[in-house]
C-alpha cells in the first residue's frame, strides 16, 4: 500500500512552522526583579571564577583544546552529579553527619540499595566518609571529607544564584 503526500517528517515540519508562524507568542513568565548590585556581584564573581579556571588549567599542562576541556569536565561532571548524588552531597553539607536512615528519609523517592550504592560510590571518590560507631547495635554514620565540603562550598554560590533568579530567595 503505497502512501500519498509527503513523508511524516515534512508533515512534522510543517505542523510545527503553522503553530510558530500562527502570530501567538508564548505566554511570558511574571517579570521578576532582581537587586542590579547583587547581579553585578555574581557576575563579577562568575568572572573572577572563570579566570582562577584559565589559570589553574593552563599551570597545569594539561592540553586545553576546547574537546579535551569538554570531555574532563563531562567526566567530573557525570560523577558529581549523577542521579542522587548532589542531592546526598547537599544534604550532608547542611545536615552535617547523618545516619543512613536520616539520609533515605531526608531524600525521599530514593530505595535503601541505590542509597546505599551512591554513598560507597562517593565514598570511593573521596567525597564522603563513612565512620562505625561504637553503639549497641553498632550504627553507621556518614559525613562529608574535606574535599566533599570543598566541593559544597563551591556549589554552593550556584545555587544562590539560581535561587535568586527563579526568585526563591528573598533579598
Amino acid at each position: 500500500m503505497e502512501r500519498s503526500g509527503p513523508p511524516a517528517k515534512e508533515k512534522t515540519r510543517k505542523r510545527r512552522s503553522r503553530k510558530i508562524s500562527n502570530g501567538e507568542s508564548p505566554p511570558e513568565s511574571p517579570r521578576l526583579t532582581v537587586n542590579p548590585q547583587l547581579l553585578a556581584r555574581f557576575d563579577e564573581f562568575g568572572e573572577r571564577s572563570s579566570e582562577f579556571a584559565r589559570e589553574i588549567v593552563e599551570r597545569s599542562g594539561t592540553q586545553s583544546t576546547t574537546a579535551n576541556h569538554a570531555r574532563l569536565n563531562i567526566r567530573v561532571a557525570r560523577t558529581v552529579f549523577s542521579k542522587w548524588s548532589v542531592e546526598i552531597l547537599t544534604f550532608l553539607f547542611t545536615g552535617g553527619a547523618s545516619r543512613f536512615q536520616e539520609i533515605k528519609k531526608a531524600l525521599g523517592d530514593i530505595s535503601a540499595r541505590v542509597l546505599s550504592v551512591k554513598l560507597a560510590r562517593l565514598e570511593r571518590l573521596g567525597f564522603v566518609r563513612r565512620s562505625v560507631l561504637d553503639t549497641r547495635p553498632p550504627g553507621v554514620e556518614y559525613s562529608l571529607t574535606e574535599k566533599g565540603r570543598q566541593v559544597a562550598r563551591l556549589g554552593e554560590p550556584v545555587f544562590l544564584y539560581l535561587r535568586l533568579t527563579e526568585g526563591l530567595l528573598n533579598l
